[in-house]
């Protein structure tokens, strides 16, 4: 009977695959008990496949475990991004401006740091009552782990079943995705290395008792407007900070 060829070493045995230090496996050929060779061609062979089959796993799980370890200690790789102590004064929205009319007031803004993660929101009114608007800006700067798979899981589905998805934005960060609900709420978001940037416009409602509600232009045809201005924002945010009292932190700073 023909069996299968088997591999040896210089010595004449078994060759074996290489093991990183520290995972058990044997280094000898298979025994039975009392040091004698076991009995039968398939005993060994099968105990020596399985042997095999156990020490590269161990092993290549001994090496993932070390990548994500160095991987978690150098951290995320920041691509001069920084966190602005007011996102909005980075924000000049010449874009949408143009299209809905001039900027006012900052309404809120906030900025919180962490070790792990930066976050800036803030928003501003644009256009005049009774017809006017509202621009929302929000920043992650993600400094330990990489935002990307959970990026896809939250911005890549629509927010309502009865909603269309998100539509992609190519040539805009790593991805981008802009919606429009209703035409009266339009967002675009963007994923660039550990960063996330979001920008959303929607139509403020004001009027007196008895009077008509006003009107407003529908945002489905911001999209070029809104990347246009995004694009810009990342730019600034990957350069330094702009002189004046608003400062900034460096990058991976917490």
């Amino acid at each position: 009977m023909i069996s299968e060829p088997e591999l040896l070493d210089d010595g004449g045995g078994p060759r074996r695959h290489a093991v990183p230090d520290g995972v058990p496996c044997a280094a000898g050929p298979d025994r039975s008990e009392e040091g004698a060779p076991a009995a039968g061609w398939a005993g060994p062979r099968y105990r020596r496949s399985w042997s095999g089959v156990l020490c590269g796993a161990l092993g290549a799980s001994v090496l993932w475990a070390a990548g994500l370890t160095a991987y978690q200690t150098r951290g995320a790789d920041l691509g001069d991004y920084r966190t602005p102590d007011a996102l909005c004064a980075e924000a000049p929205l010449s874009a949408l401006v143009t299209a809905l009319g001039k900027r006012g007031a900052t309404t809120t803004a906030d900025t919180y740091e962490h070790p792990a993660l930066d976050r800036a929101y803030c928003s501003v009114q644009l256009g005049e009552a009774p017809a006017g608007y509202e621009a929302s800006l929000r920043y992650e700067l993600h400094k330990k782990t990489d935002p990307a798979p959970e990026f896809e899981a939250v911005q890549g589905v629509a927010a309502m079943p009865e909603e269309p998805g998100p539509e992609p934005v190519p040539g805009l960060g790593d991805k981008a995705y802009f919606s429009v609900s209703g035409g009266t709420y339009a967002e675009i978001v963007v994923l660039d290395g550990p960063a996330v940037i979001g920008l959303s416009v929607g139509t403020l409602h004001e009027y007196a008792d008895g009077s008509d509600e006003p009107t407003h232009a529908p945002l489905d045809g911001v999209k070029e407007f809104m990347v246009e201005d995004v694009r810009e924002i990342m730019e600034r945010l990957r350069s330094p900070a702009p002189p004046g009292p608003a400062g900034t932190r460096s990058p991976g700073g917490g």
